[in-house]
C-alpha cells in the first residue's frame, strides 16, 4: 500500500464518523507499506496490509452471494479479457476502460475508481491525472491489479472449450505505466477515505450489483472534492435477487428511466449537478464461442468548486 494514503484512509465502520487510521507494525519497501496494521482509534478495529494489500472492508461484513462469485477464477479470466485484450488486438475486444476514463478529461486528481474490477480505469485514470486508487470487494480481483502493475503486465489461461483453457498475456503500454496507482480491497457503500480527497471518481457497472445503490453513490459524493467529476456508467440490469425494487434506481414503471433517476438523485446534493450522457459498449469473454456484449449508460455528475470566503 502506497504511503501516500496513509493520510486519507478512514475507518469505513464508523462512517459517517471520519476517523483516521494509525499504522503499526509496518514493514516497508521505499514508499510501499508492504505488512502492518491500520487501527481506528475510536472503535478500535484493525485492518490488515498483507503483501502490501490492504484491506479496508468493514469489520463482521458479509459478502452477498451475488458479489461473492467474483472472486472466481472464471470470472478473473472474464474480466482480464474484457480490461486487456485490446493491448493483444485481439478482434472482439473494445476500448471501453479508456473511453470510461476519457469522461473526466480536464478534471484535477487524485482519481478514484469504485469497483475496480482487476485495475484497467484505474491505470487509465491514473495516466491522465498522475495518480489513482482502484477499489474493489473481490480480493483476488485486487490482488491480480497489484501484480499486473508489479509485473507489468500478466499472462493467464481463458476458458477455450469445456476443460481446454488458451493462454493470453500483455504487457502494459507506456502510457499506462506513467501515473501512480494503488489497489485496495474496500466495499463501495463504504468507501474507506476521508471526505473531499478526489477531483475524479468513476463508478463502473457497479451501482446494479450493490445492496444499497444510493449508499454507494453518496459516498463517492462524500470523497469528491471541489470541484470534482464523477462518472457513473452501468447497464442498470436491476435483479431482485441484488436489492429489492424499492432499492433501485429507475427501472420500474413509477419510477421511470435508470439514467434519469440517476442523475436526478446525484443532483439533489447541494453542489452537484448531473446529467445522462449518452453510453459505452464493451464485452465479456465466457469462452471462445460465447462473448456477452453490454452498453452502460453514462451519468456525468460534477461539483462546483467551493464558493471562496471574503475576510
Amino acid at each position: 500500500m502506497h504511503e501516500r494514503l496513509l493520510d486519507w484512509l478512514v475507518c469505513p465502520g464508523c462512517l459517517p464518523e471520519e476517523r483516521r487510521l494509525g499504522i503499526s507494525g509496518q514493514r516497508r519497501e521505499g514508499a510501499d507499506i508492504v505488512s502492518g496494521r491500520l487501527t481506528c482509534p475510536g472503535c478500535g478495529a484493525a485492518y490488515a496490509v498483507e503483501d502490501g494489500l490492504a484491506d479496508l472492508t468493514p469489520p463482521g461484513l458479509a459478502v452477498p452471494a451475488p458479489q461473492a462469485r467474483y472472486d472466481g477464477e472464471r470470472l478473473a479470466a472474464s474480466y482480464l479479457w474484457s480490461h486487456f485484450a485490446d493491448l493483444w488486438n485481439d478482434p472482439e475486444a473494445t476500448a471501453a476502460s479508456a473511453s470510461f476514463a476519457a469522461l473526466g478529461d480536464g478534471a484535477r486528481g487524485p482519481g478514484l475508481d469504485a469497483g475496480c474490477a482487476v485495475g484497467r480505469c484505474t491505470l487509465e485514470l491514473a495516466a491522465r491525472v498522475g495518480f489513482a486508487v482502484g477499489v474493489d470487494l473481490s480480493r483476488q480481483f485486487v490482488a491480480l491489479a497489484r501484480r499486473i502493475v508489479r509485473e507489468g503486465g500478466l499472462a493467464f489461461f481463458a476458458p477455450l472449450q469445456g476443460l481446454r483453457t488458451t493462454e493470453c498475456s500483455f504487457a502494459l503500454p507506456g502510457r499506462l505505466r506513467r501515473g501512480g496507482v494503488e489497489f485496495l480491497r474496500a466495499d463501495a457503500m463504504a468507501l474507506p477515505f476521508r471526505r473531499e480527497v478526489f477531483g475524479v471518481a468513476v463508478s463502473l457497472n457497479l451501482v446494479d450489483k450493490l445492496p444499497a445503490p444510493r449508499r454507494h453513490l453518496r459516498e463517492c459524493q462524500r470523497v469528491c472534492a471541489a470541484p470534482a467529476t464523477l462518472v457513473v456508467a452501468d447497464p442498470f440490469s436491476w435483479s431482485p435477487d441484488v436489492a429489492p425494487p424499492e432499492a433501485w434506481l429507475g427501472g420500474t414503471p413509477e419510477t421511470g428511466d435508470s439514467a434519469a433517476a440517476t442523475a436526478a438523485f446525484l443532483a439533489e446534493t447541494p453542489g452537484w449537478s448531473a446529467r445522462p450522457g449518452g453510453n459505452v459498449a464493451w464485452s465479456l469473454r465466457d469462452h471462445k464461442n460465447r462473448y456477452e456484449r453490454i452498453t452502460s449508460e453514462i451519468v456525468l455528475a460534477r461539483r462546483a468548486a467551493a464558493a471562496c470566503r471574503l475576510p
